[in-house]
């Protein structure tokens, strides 16, 4: 089982190596699917033996062949991060490398793939200020399709894949959204600055169509926890100001993953203590 899960922890790092070219290309204008890998500081193109995930960094030392500038450490941190959440789902959720039917494998390649399309919007808003429509658009068409198979196909999917009603989701994603244009729409006129972009607007949505309530409640509560407390230990190392705008995509997506593998244990525990 090990070597299973070093297996799915090796192919998240080539997926996280990709993901660093959708996380870092559209923010510098250049294509994603054209043109070749380079350095960033020399230029130089980059052969297969310089892009191998991990063992590439560690072989060259963290700097590059050509120049010897440092490696930016963003990226084998993405592939890094991206394998671990690979494996974390994979043990979670019960996958197994026998017995996989044609309609596993799909659901598998859905979580995958959203697995993959969070980070990029964690890692290009924590980096770049930028959720990118096209990777939020792309995230909740997959989604939606998800929700539509499972609610045309029900009778072939295990409770365990699909627990809630369609409409559940549908409206904690249009809540969620709703609540979040709120923010952006009257933050200007309350707090005298934006509070909210229109991404995290559609990331909202997103959320609401991922979680479903009432694991959204628990995510975006989570969410707004820890970007306060971040902001202030910001403030307080006088990193940050009072009006200094913070990324909040990632506290976002950071709730989202945690609440996603473990909210149900997360609103069990919140029950018993208030009740």
């Amino acid at each position: 089982m090990l070597l299973f899960y070093l297996l799915i922890f090796f192919f998240g790092t080539f997926i996280g190596s990709f993901l660093n070219v959708l996380i870092d290309r559209p923010a510098r204008g250049e294509t994603v699917f054209w043109g070749s890998s380079h350095c960033e500081e020399c230029n130089h193109k980059l052969v297969w033996n310089d892009l191998i995930p991990l063992w590439s960094y560690l072989r060259l030392g963290g700097r590059c062949r050509y120049c010897r500038s440092p490696i930016p450490f963003w990226l084998p941190l993405v592939e890094t991060v991206t394998g671990l959440l690979f494996v974390l789902a994979t043990y979670i959720f019960g996958l197994t490398s026998s017995n996989l039917s044609m309609i596993d494998m799909a659901i598998w390649l859905y979580r995958y793939m959203a697995i993959s399309l969070l980070i990029v919007i964690f890692f290009s808003d924590l980096k770049y200020h930028l959720i990118y429509d096209q990777i939020v658009y792309t995230a909740t068409g997959i989604t939606l399709l998800y929700h539509l198979f499972c609610f045309f196909m029900p009778n072939i999917l295990p409770i365990t894949h699909y627990p809630l009603p369609i409409t559940n989701y549908f409206f904690s994603a249009f809540l969620s959204a709703a609540f979040f244009y709120l923010l952006y729409a009257l933050g200007p006129k309350i707090f005298h600055q934006d509070t909210m972009g229109l991404g995290d607007v559609k990331l909202a949505f997103l959320m609401g169509l991922l979680l479903g309530y009432p694991k959204i409640i628990i995510a975006l509560y989570l969410a707004f926890l820890t970007g306060a407390l971040v902001g202030v230990i910001l403030i307080l190392v006088k990193k940050a100001e009072r009006k200094s705008q913070i990324a909040f995509g990632p506290f976002l997506v950071g709730a989202t993953f945690v609440v996603g593998f473990f909210g149900e244990g997360i609103w069990e525990a919140a029950m018993t203590l208030f009740y």
